[in-house]
């Protein structure tokens, strides 16, 4: 990990870029840098790194869990079988793979949908207003990747690949707590 935050550093003051969209002409926008991987690869962790690192220059932390998950509608005891059945925000289900290891997948109804785009437009208007952004991403849907893709076309991105073997991705999603077991293994790939 902390390689890669190395490399993040030598890239953004070496002027070095790969990857990246164009910047806005003529205006000072901030640069955005996509960390895409699966819950469990260590994203967050980069993310504060990354900003110790940068100091004293802001970079903005956001992502998954502040501009999607945590806009929704709290997941209780109460309302956990909302949760577990087709809607229109979003729900789980739960199946197996061809090797039998439960998987947990995510689907997002229409109502959710413009929630995963509304975080899309939350990006680019950080990197509009000047802010340096370092984003946790999942991409769950290519769809959702392409229009972060169209809305950061003017600024300055980088786009990070986090991964980690599914084993140890998985050893991690147990000790940690904070999704249910097989949710990593759904959108490992993505």
């Amino acid at each position: 990990m902390k390689l890669i935050i190395a490399l993040l550093c030598l890239v953004l003051s070496s002027g070095l870029y790969f990857f990246a969209s164009k910047p806005a002409k003529n205006k000072i926008t901030g640069t955005v840098i996509i960390l895409n991987g699966p819950s469990g690869s260590g994203k967050s962790s980069i993310q504060k790194e990354f900003q110790k690192l940068m100091m004293p220059h802001i970079w903005v932390r956001v992502g998954i869990d502040s501009l999607f998950d945590a806009v929704m509608p709290e997941i209780t005891p109460e309302n956990l079988s909302y949760w577990q059945s087709n809607n229109n925000l979003r729900w789980i289900e739960e199946s197996q793979d061809q090797a039998n290891n439960k998987v947990i997948t995510l689907f997002v109804g229409p109502e959710g949908e413009k929630v995963a785009y509304a975080m899309n437009s939350a990006i680019a208007a950080y990197a509009q207003n000047g802010c340096n952004v370092i984003v946790d991403y999942i991409a769950y849907d290519q769809a959702w990747l392409k229009d972060l893709e169209e809305k950061l076309k003017n600024f300055k991105t980088y786009y990070v690949a986090v991964k980690i073997s599914l084993e140890t991705l998985e050893q991690r999603e147990e000790a940690r707590g904070t999704s249910p077991k097989g949710h990593a293994r759904s959108h490992y790939h993505s």
